[in-house]
């Protein structure tokens, strides 16, 4: 063969490999990199696989009926990571994109975006937005309306509504007198509480905390009395130091006494919030086929 039949030959050939070489070397399918942001978030990798999410949903037309579920998923990964602010964002695009997608898909799109918006508020203790967030999704998602009542009378409970907590759950005669119960009970006064500790470790008594009690009146006097002996002898400098622990421990006993009313209460609230909690939870499905991936709810 001649030096020139080579060069063709050598040329034909370089020219079939660049030819081939783009789909060689073609980025992997859209399925392929949802199952690979799928299986980073099942080992735990939240932020990487809401990253992916979002590559994807970036090499995707503006139009594409793909993404707001593929936003809704990125805003799943980052509540399992407990990144709120981020998910926050990428439920406010998932349903920015929502306004190109058919009627029916829009309202599974609205019922996922809802329960994010809810459990993102609840990660945030917002308890006001997730009961409002709640009772929308009762409207929303008829058959998710009964565990949404619920989670929105404990949402209402935590944030100190019992009337609309009562409201949530009037049709549940076992929840609304969990309500009523929280209602009647005696709850503790955290400024008779400051004015009790005035006494060292009497605050404390008063809302039951009897161990911090013990704690307060040991501090206070061992201190009060190192004050007395540090006094009598003369000792001002030592004195200084010690009534300034004694202060201390002393004004500890006032803020002390305060700060228990207030846990005694909360625990009076959370109290009744778990006892009217929906049972289970709802489950984020994704479509396989990314023509129609979204997140739709699963009770």
């Amino acid at each position: 063969m001649t030096a020139a039949a080579h060069l063709r030959a050598a040329a034909i050939a370089a020219a079939a490999f660049l030819t081939a070489a783009p789909a060689c070397l073609a980025a992997p399918s859209a399925g392929a990199r949802v199952s690979l942001a799928s299986s980073l978030r099942a080992s735990g990798e939240y932020s990487l696989a809401s990253l992916e999410y979002r590559r994807l949903a970036a090499d995707l037309d503006p139009g594409d009926p793909s993404l707001p579920g593929l936003f809704l998923a990125a805003a799943d990964s980052y509540l399992a990571g407990g990144e709120f602010t981020r998910m926050g964002r990428m439920i406010d695009a998932a349903e920015d994109c929502a306004t190109a997608v058919p009627g029916e898909s829009r309202g599974d799109i609205s019922a996922a975006a809802l329960y994010l918006r809810l459990r993102r508020a609840e990660g945030l203790r917002d308890w006001p937005s997730a009961a409002g967030y709640a009772e929308e999704l009762a409207r929303e998602a008829p058959e998710a309306a009964t565990w949404a009542s619920c989670k929105a009378a404990a949402f209402h409970v935590r944030s100190g509504d019992l009337a609309s907590a009562k409201a949530a759950v009037a049709d549940d005669p076992d929840r609304a007198a969990a309500v009523d119960g929280l209602a009647s009970a005696t709850r503790k006064s955290p400024r008779l509480g400051g004015i009790l500790g005035i006494v060292p470790g009497l605050g404390y008594a008063y809302s039951g905390e009897y161990g911090n009690m013990f704690r307060s009146m040991f501090l206070n006097g061992i201190f009060g009395w190192a004050m007395f002996e540090c006094a009598d002898h003369d000792r001002w400098g030592l004195f200084s130091i010690t009534a300034f622990f004694e202060l201390t421990w002393y004004t500890g006993s006032i803020y002390g006494g305060i700060d228990a009313a207030h846990r005694y209460n909360r625990s009076l609230d959370a109290a009744a919030a778990e006892s009217v909690e929906p049972q289970g939870r709802p489950r984020l499905v994704r479509d396989a086929a990314l023509d129609f991936f979204s997140l739709r709810l699963e009770f």
